[in-house]
């Protein structure tokens, strides 16, 4: 076969790479902790499943509608205004397109917005796969490095071209952690108005916010700004929130209904629907009730508080300006210790520590390493002392 040049000049990911190595690794016998992957540690909850269950019982084992099934897009928008404060009805379930995985539907508005050479502005160090969804798409990838963690509008105007076709905001930020304020999102969505972008707004890690004493509270959206609705889409999955990520079921929600339809248009042409049972099942998830999300939010946090008490005990490495508020990652500055890469390569094969160079997360990352606190609270523990000791060896 000859492969088209957009798929050849995009690297393997770096992340699957260490995972290989991990799993490799423990068959062998190693005791290796995981702090690569950024999957929940936790099973899906059993009243998700048993829906699931019920829906195939039920009979729900065919062609479901491309843009999901009316109940989930329902429950979706609800969930959403509820997270937003915004009326009820204010998100017309017909916006919403169900996709499989959050990263289908990335990969699904890169395709039906980009033109060639289309600029697309995006945070670095950020989540890889969306750079690469840019470039699959015909795009061409702007990466805007963060200020404290994030991206601001001061950058982002700078960054501006007659080429410019969006804007990606990740917030809560991955690899960071961090989270956008409500005031810079304020200031962006200015930009965004003046400028005539359209915004899409990565919220996958949304309900994982640490920022508030309200289980129930979410991070910041641009959404929630006057003006916004009409241009932004929100990207969102199940797979973090209910630890689904296998079910792969994610979303977007679109400026409007004619919007969704287009998008529809080109998620047929991808893979024409989502599994109906597992749809029935997100819908138990978002309806039902959500004492698992909090118990699962309780435990990340503790095994946050552990990591960054641990890290920052830890000589010449440094998270300022960088304390993560969501998500599940810390993404510690280790230059002190030598090249990042060169020390996640170390730590794996040496001390069985699987963590995630930061350069995989764009050149702005070098220098760093992301660490997933989705292992046990326990694993997180011993995870932080193997690290000091292995450090402590290799030297700064």
């Amino acid at each position: 076969m000859r492969f088209a040049k957009r798929i050849t000049g995009i690297p393997n990911s770096g992340i699957r790479d260490v995972m290989r190595k991990a799993i490799a690794l423990e068959a062998a016998g190693k005791d290796v902790i995981h702090w690569h992957i950024g999957r929940p540690g936790f099973d899906t909850p059993t009243h998700i499943k048993q829906a699931c269950t019920a829906a195939l019982s039920a009979g729900h084992v065919h062609y479901a509608p491309t843009n999901g099934i009316p109940a989930l897009r329902a429950a979706i928008a609800a969930q959403t205004e509820k997270e937003y404060g915004a009326a009820s009805g204010s998100i017309h379930p017909d916006r919403i397109v169900v996709c499989n995985g959050g990263m289908e539907a990335v990969t699904i508005i890169f395709s039906s917005i980009l033109e060639d050479d289309d600029e697309v502005v995006l945070p670095s160090p950020n989540w890889p796969n969306i750079k690469w969804a840019v470039a699959l798409a015909g795009g061409r990838p702007v990466d805007v490095p963060l200020s404290h963690g994030f991206l601001t509008a001061e950058s982002i105007e700078a960054s501006l071209t007659e080429r410019t076709k969006a804007v990606v905001l990740s917030s809560p930020g991955n690899p960071t952690g961090t989270v956008m304020p409500a005031s810079e999102l304020q200031r962006v969505a200015a930009l965004a108005l003046q400028r005539d972008l359209l915004i899409i707004s990565d919220e996958t890690y949304s309900r994982l916010y640490y920022g508030s004493n309200d289980h129930e509270a979410t991070a910041p959206s641009i959404m929630q700004v006057s003006g916004m609705t009409e241009r932004t889409v929100v990207l969102n999955t199940m797979s973090k929130t209910y630890a689904m990520d296998g079910w792969r079921l994610g979303w977007a929600i679109c400026p409007s209904v004619s919007d969704a339809t287009l998008v529809s248009k080109t998620r047929y042409y991808v893979s024409a629907c989502s599994p109906t049972f597992t749809q029935y099942a997100a819908v138990a998830a978002l309806n039902g009730p959500q004492d698992c999300v909090a118990e699962m939010l309780a435990e990340y946090d503790e095994r946050r508080r552990i990591l960054i008490e641990g890290l920052t005990s830890i000589p010449q490495i440094k998270l300022s300006g960088c304390s993560p508020e969501g998500a599940f990652y810390v993404f510690p500055d280790v230059s002190a210790y030598g090249p990042s890469a060169e020390l996640a390569k170390t730590l794996l094969d040496q001390y069985h520590l699987a963590v995630i160079d930061g350069g995989v997360f764009g050149a702005q990352g070098d220098g760093h390493l992301r660490i997933a606190y989705t292992c046990s609270t326990d694993d997180c523990r011993r995870g932080v002392e193997r690290l000091a000791n292995a450090l402590s060896t290799i030297g700064g």
